[in-house]
């Protein structure tokens, strides 16, 4: 019997060399190679290709899988890893020779690979370790051959390729010693980067992940930031889009009284645009539209995604947001039978000079106070008047049908700004993760997002690890390509990075603990942002404090007082790290945000993100089918992983969340899942949940899931997938 070689070529088929291949990917690991030698005869047949072998041995040991034998998918993983090293023959050559072909086809277009010499990149080559893409499950390889690879690469090389380009911007002295820094904590899977990190950096494109833009009230500043929607979303960025400066329906236009057709028609230009635009072909466009809840439109707004009203003013492509003010909490608490006002920002300012969007609590109540007023004077036409409940028992039901709009806790937000001497944080972004700072025309919220694998580093490194990541998102966004010039001049002005937390469940597992132990997830919380900290004001020290430093939180020091009041690590110094700043500044203005991480966590082998896992084991749908995936410590701790995130009491997860938020400057994207199969859910559960995450000092709750009987839970979500993720 005859086999063809991948080069064409016939040769006689020889079992050993099968056995060989099955031996080497089960090499070490807690698998019988038998069991996989007595499925490969199934597939032979006079003619058959080497590749098509490989993809059988491929597809039967990810069918040998099982919660209990996980250690398949590595071998699955090897295989197809196998595949790859032979399809692309990139490790049997020079690592210079690799490197010049990289440069001359594209692959590797960023021009700061410029900066090293021929014999730099021959060091560099030698710190490769090809035997570690052996460590990928075939999980985290699919994921790097449909989203990250390009051209020839390798895993190896997307980790020295990046490294290469954070360390560029250090001097020459230092540059090749971070090159090895990054490349082993990159290649160890101890650090986890963002998608367009992963998909772009290499080609010189956009490696921020995500952006809030706002369109002032006039039609320029609209279409402009439709421009800017298709910019940021080629480029492959998630986007947030906040229009609560934009004029309500009904509102005076041109002179003309109830002429303006409100939120409604701009968002669905909004959707469409972002339709059209995707992600550099790789994954679909994607961003969430915020209205605050005092806005005169808010009815339609919560319908835009319901089947009740006109279909053409459907916006079904956006994650809608609704950012609730603590003023509309205390009133609902107070009296749920009393009126909530909404209005037209457009009118507020005209009549009162009053900018609706930039005021926040004691502000907002004086704003909001004085709007009822006016109105009662008859000063303000377009108003509408609801009872408080039934406008939140109609937020409830859109939340209990579709998991949305997102709720964004605006006050709380703006509490704990670092920066609110200089400005307001309008919404949050896609992921409800990253925030900071936004001005229509004028700053666009800009972050790059990269998070620690937790799971894999022992707690006491947790602020040396922060430390080195932080300076690696730093690096990444002073190479980065800023698709708008709103984009370029946040970046100048406020430098924010967001460090994240992937697999919070993993740490847990790891170390026997549950989400109960909100102390233990306090200190995880704390040290990781301690080391970002300590290494902001080191950068500050070797180059400047960020520009917007003076008079903000860092510089009057009472954020460090807060976090001196929270800490749970006495071996942490907060009060040394205030005296530091206050000598030479911060470099930064707000470096963590956990995200998501959903298709990079399968990428990294880790659970997703901050909130409990999805499942102990479970099946991830792709091109190649149904593909599974197991949990990191699954074996070691199968009793933490059997309770996964529907199991629990939801609002008893805005708990953790809150324990992490003392020490996380940003958000955390907290999704939340309410199975049915599990829990007898009703609606009250619902309110509960918000309630609780507002009470318990949440920023934000992302979207919820519902699970009807007899439905089981997906695992990922388009939504993360398009930021962060």
């Amino acid at each position: 019997m005859k086999v063809v070689k991948r080069s064409g070529k016939y040769e006689n088929y020889n079992c050993k060399k099968i056995k060989k291949a099955i031996a080497f990917a089960c090499e070490g690991l807690d698998v019988n190679p038998l069991e996989l030698e007595a499925k490969f005869d199934e597939i032979l047949y006079d003619g058959v290709s080497t590749k098509a072998i490989q993809d059988n041995l491929i597809l039967h040991s990810k069918n040998l899988a099982s919660p209990i034998s996980p250690d398949w998918l590595l071998v699955s993983g090897r295989l197809a890893t196998m595949n790859r090293w032979n399809e692309t023959r990139s490790y049997d050559k020079p690592f210079l020779e690799l490197y010049k072909e990289f440069r001359k086809d594209g692959t590797w277009s960023h021009k700061n690979f410029d900066k090293y010499t021929d014999e730099e990149i021959e060091i560099i080559g030698n710190l490769i370790i090809k035997e570690r893409d052996l460590q990928h499950t075939i999980a985290s390889v699919e994921t790097a051959e449909s989203k990250y690879l390009n051209g020839n690469e390798c895993i190896q090389h997307i980790f020295i390729g990046n490294a290469m380009l954070y360390a560029s911007v250090e001097s020459r002295s230092n540059r090749l010693h971070y090159v090895e820094k990054y490349y082993e904590n990159l290649s160890k899977l101890d650090f986890s980067l963002a998608s367009p990190q992963l998909m772009n950096m290499r080609k010189g494109l956009n490696n921020a992940s995500c952006f809030i833009i706002a369109p002032s009230d006039n039609l320029e500043s609209i279409y402009n930031n439709f421009k800017n929607t298709a910019m940021i979303s080629k480029s492959g960025g998630g986007l947030g889009f906040y229009a609560g400066y934009i004029r309500a329906k009904g509102s005076k236009l041109m002179g003309e009284s109830g002429a303006s057709g409100g939120v409604i028609p701009m968002i669905k230009v909004f959707n469409d645009t972002l339709v059209y635009v995707n992600q550099a072909g790789k994954r679909k466009g994607a961003g969430t539209v915020a209205l605050p809840i005092w806005h005169n439109d808010i009815l339609d707004f919560l319908d835009i995604q319901t089947e009740v009203g006109d279909p053409r003013n459907k916006s079904f492509d956006i994650q809608p947001q609704v950012c609730f003010y603590d003023l509309f909490f205390e009133m609902l608490q107070e009296n749920k039978l009393q009126s909530w006002f909404t209005f037209c920002p457009h009118e507020i300012k005209d009549v009162l000079g009053v900018v609706m969007p930039e005021q926040y609590n004691e502000d907002f109540v004086n704003a909001y106070s004085l709007a009822v007023q006016a109105y009662k004077d008859g000063k303000l036409k377009v108003v509408t008047e609801h009872t408080i409940n039934d406008l939140w028992k109609h937020y409830l039901m859109v939340f209990f049908e579709r998991g949305r709009p997102y709720a964004t806790f605006i006050d709380k937000i703006n509490r704990d700004n670092p920066n609110k001497h200089d400005g307001v944080i309008l919404c949050g972004n896609l992921c409800q993760e990253s925030f900071s700072n936004t001005r229509p025309d004028e700053y666009a919220h800009t972050c790059s997002l990269a998070s620690l694998v937790v799971g894999r580093i022992p707690v006491q490194e947790l602020s040396e690890k922060a430390a080195l990541l932080t300076r690696l998102l730093n690096a990444g966004m002073e190479i980065t390509k800023t698709p708008t010039n709103e984009s370029s001049n946040h970046v100048r002005d406020y430098r924010t990075i967001g460090v994240g937390i992937q697999g919070m469940a993993d740490i847990l597992a790891r170390e026997w603990k549950t989400y109960d132990n909100l102390e233990f997830i306090t200190e995880v919380a704390e040290r990781i942002q301690y080391g970002c900290v300590s290494e902001s004001i080191n950068m500050a020290k070797e180059y400047s404090e960020y520009p917007k430093f003076k008079g903000s939180r860092w510089d009057v020091g009472d954020i460090f007082d807060e976090y001196r009041a929270n800490s749970v690590c006495e071996d942490l110094d907060w009060l040394r790290l205030k005296a530091e700043c206050k000598q030479w500044g911060i470099y930064n203005s707000q470096m963590t945000s956990p995200a998501p991480n959903t298709s990079t966590s399968l990428f990294m082998m880790a659970s997703a993100g901050f909130m409990p896992h999805y499942a102990d084991y479970f099946y991830e749908d792709n091109k190649n089918g149904k593909t599974p995936v197991s949990s990191m410590y699954l074996k070691e701790n199968p009793i933490f992983y059997a309770n996964s995130i529907g199991y629990f009491k939801q609002y008893s997860l805005t708990k953790a969340v809150g324990a992490a938020q003392k020490f996380v400057d940003t958000g955390i994207s907290a999704e939340y899942v309410l199975d049915r199969n599990i829990h007898n859910t009703v609606a009250k559960d619902i309110d509960t949940l918000l309630k609780s995450a507002w009470e318990n000092g949440n920023k934000t709750v992302y979207y919820l899931r519902t699970i009807k009987q007899g439905e089981s839970l997906a695992k990922t979500s388009d939504i993360c997938a398009s930021c962060s993720g």
